[in-house]
């Protein structure tokens, strides 16, 4: 059994080991007095991403064995080269087991990774996955599509009648999309068929989900239920549940919430100028900026112990001894002005999916622009299949924008912005664009700063 972490002992080990540890900075901390973890944590400075640009083999500790270098995305601040040993990454990959256990109430037979292979953490994370959960896993070749991998998936199901026919199917939403909408109806009703046959999970991360743009992937596949999935390089875990009886709902708002693990990491969240550290239900309802904390665990001596924040807006729900408790309320820094309303991606979000799962269009974007001292914004939609006109689409625009945020109706109907719609082709829309992994939901054309 994996000895419980100490986060202290771990630390103390970076100091004496790390080249990086031993700047002037940590000298205060050399010999610790605290013997509180969050004490401990709370005196840990936050590292500026400058510094893994260049001299990222000051982490790298002077015993090494088995270790890797894993290269960031980025998506947390700058991308820095993290060392881990293989121990490091199995406990990461049985954390996200144990995760799918308790939601699935097993680890599925097959797994199907879409996600970008490795070293993404995407990819890394799904082999272990696979590899600690005894899955099938599944990985496209040149030129394989999602359908391709789904019938081999049900043809190995059908040929063992004693194994599960759960099929886990991990990737990026965008990618996901992209491949379902570039089936034709044939190839559709076969995807849909063996969807249906079988019980399918989606797992996803790296881009914003939110409960409508999940009801519009059920729209496109009949899934059993989709996991969003949070993920880093520095061994941050967590996840989200999306039931199917909650993708086949309506009207009814989106009360999941994301449940962090206690066992790689420790939290804080940044709010007024202060960092708290919840040790109970003291701060429930609390609103900040997420920071994570690494945590080294013992006999893992690889792991540094890095502060970062994740700009994510997030409220404090509740803890206990296993999980932290959040409801999610998106990047802070992507904020823009619609005349005297505010809009972020993730009302946006909403209104893109569920104008295009109650049109059956395709995937869209939207886009600010200044007209005659106005700010028009300008939704794009892939036409898809819609026979209907322009004016269907706006007037569902609108009717959903002014139940996400009241102001908008009253902004738009005062002329004190502008509301359009386009339907346009796919190769229109930059979700299609081969050489984008990830599309804008907002493209902000006038030159101003988002605040």
């Amino acid at each position: 059994m994996t000895a419980k972490p100490n986060v202290k002992s771990v630390f103390q080990y970076a100091l004496n080991n790390i080249d990086f540890y031993k700047s002037d900075s940590y000298k205060p901390l050399k010999n610790l007095t605290s013997k509180n973890l969050e004490g401990v944590i709370r005196d840990i400075p936050v590292i500026s991403g400058d510094l893994f640009i260049d001299n990222f083999y000051k982490f790298i500790p002077d015993i090494r064995t088995n270790a890797s270098l894993l290269q960031t995305s980025g998506s947390t601040g700058k991308p820095k080269v993290i060392p881990v040993t293989y121990g490091d990454m199995e406990i990461f990959g049985r954390t996200f087991v144990n995760v799918y256990k308790e939601l699935l109430g097993e680890i599925p037979y097959i797994t199907i990774n879409i996600a970008p292979p490795r070293p993404a953490i995407s990819g890394i994370t799904m082999s272990y996955i696979s590899e600690i959960g005894k899955s099938i896993e599944l990985n496209p070749g040149p030129g394989q599509t999602l359908l391709d991998l789904l019938k081999k998936s049900n043809y190995i199901i059908d040929s063992h009648p004693n194994i599960n026919k759960k099929i886990l199917i991990s990737g990026l939403l965008s990618i996901l999309f992209r491949e379902i909408y570039n089936l034709d109806e044939k190839s559709r009703e076969e995807l849909n068929h063996i969807a249906r046959k079988n019980e399918i999970y989606l797992s996803v991360g790296g881009e914003p989900l939110t409960l409508e743009r999940c009801k519009l992937l059920y729209s496109l596949i009949p899934v059993r239920g989709v996991i969003d999935v949070l993920a880093s390089t520095e061994r941050v875990c967590g996840g989200k549940f999306y039931s199917e009886e909650l993708l086949k709902s309506e009207g009814i708002p989106d009360i999941s919430v994301f449940k962090l693990s206690r066992y790689n990491n420790e939290f804080g969240i940044y709010s007024d100028g202060k960092v708290y550290y919840p040790s109970g239900n003291k701060l429930k309802g609390l609103e900040g900026e997420l920071l994570l904390t690494s945590k080294g665990l013992k006999g893992q001596d690889h792991v540094p112990l890095i502060n970062y924040d994740t700009k994510e807006k997030v409220r404090f729900i509740d803890i206990d001894k296993d999980y932290m408790y959040l409801e999610f309320l998106g990047r802070t820094n992507k904020l823009v002005n619609f005349s005297v309303s505010k809009l972020d991606d993730i009302i946006i979000d909403d209104v893109l999916a569920f104008t295009s799962r109650k049109l059956n269009l395709g995937e869209g974007y939207a886009e600010i622009t200044g007209e005659n001292g106005l700010d028009k914004m300008t939704f794009y939609f892939y036409k898809n299949q819609f026979k209907g006109s322009k004016e269907e689409v706006i007037n569902l625009i609108l009717d959903k924008l002014s139940k996400e945020e009241m102001e908008l109706k009253y902004v738009i109907d005062q002329k004190l912005a502008l509301l359009d719609a386009e339907l346009v082709a796919k190769d229109r829309i930059p979700f299609y664009d081969p050489t984008k992994i990830k599309s804008p939901k907002i493209i902000d054309r006038r030159g101003i700063e988002h605040y």
